[in-house]
């Protein structure tokens, strides 16, 4: 990957190059065009709406830097579905596959990282887990692996046969992981958001703490947890990011999704 082919961002352009260069942004209006060839020191940000052209003007964006001479290696495209993440790769190989030295940069193109929010975290994860204590070999549990595990603790609690019915195991994982993301107590959740499970707040402190713990002996992370450890991580985040390794510099976000507080760390 340190020989990968770039152009040179001090390449005289040719009349060839110039043509080229004004056929592959023709597509875009004034102000798709400033946002795909911003040159400020600082971040930007773009507020867009659907069908506004997100999508192809952060593909324009991402061609640009590439043709500009930037290392793809310190290229981030995040978005909230894999299927969203490949459709931007192809649309900047296929806008770089019509510009002079092509076979550089579609190289060059496919050594950025595109993925997902929880996909590119745990690739971080699992590269850098010995740091933060995790085991490299962890799996993420989806919300339904995670609530029948939650399950499984609740019973082995004796908390599924109570007299007075204990909160279902959706609803419990719902309180978890309104404490990990708001980063507030226990009381305070319940007493807010879940007040009709205040009277089982001591079950419920112990119940988590038994779902952390089989968590870690089965080296298990759940969505909460795998965004809490990104979430500590970064303090140390620049350690990660060294010259000499994948730096993640740019980011580029399709879609409008919610997101925790935990979802912000890098933007």
């Amino acid at each position: 990957m340190d020989d990968l082919p770039l152009l040179s961002p001090t390449a005289a352009p040719t009349a060839s190059d110039a043509r080229a260069d004004r056929d592959w942004l023709a597509q875009l209006n004034p102000q798709q065009r400033s946002a795909a060839l911003y040159e400020g020191d600082g971040p930007l940000l773009v507020i867009a709406g659907a069908g506004s052209g997100k999508t192809s003007t952060l593909a324009h964006r991402v061609a640009h830097l590439l043709v500009r001479g930037d290392d793809p290696r310190a290229m981030l495209l995040l978005t909230f579905s894999r299927r969203a993440a490949n459709e931007m790769i192809r649309r900047v190989e296929r806008l770089v596959a019509a510009l002079p030295a092509q076979q550089a940069l579609q190289t060059a193109a496919s050594q950025i990282w595109a993925g997902t929010f929880h996909a590119v975290g745990a690739r971080l994860l699992r590269e850098f887990a010995q740091r933060i204590g995790i085991d490299p070999a962890f799996t993420i549990h989806d919300r339904e692996d995670s609530a029948d595990l939650m399950n499984l603790v609740r019973h082995d609690a004796g908390l599924s046969g109570t007299e007075k019915r204990f909160p279902l195991k959706s609803t419990c994982l719902a309180i978890y992981s309104r404490v990990i993301n708001s980063e507030e107590s226990l009381a305070p959740v319940l007493e807010s958001c879940f007040p009709w499970c205040a009277g089982w707040e001591l079950e419920l402190r112990s119940l988590f703490a038994a779902y952390v713990e089989a968590k870690q002996s089965q080296s298990v992370l759940d969505y909460d947890e795998a965004s809490l450890h990104f979430y500590l991580g970064r303090v140390g985040m620049e350690s990660f990011f060294q010259p000499s390794r994948r730096a993640v510099v740019t980011f580029a976000k399709a879609g409008g999704q919610d997101k925790n507080s935990f979802q912000l760390v890098r933007q």
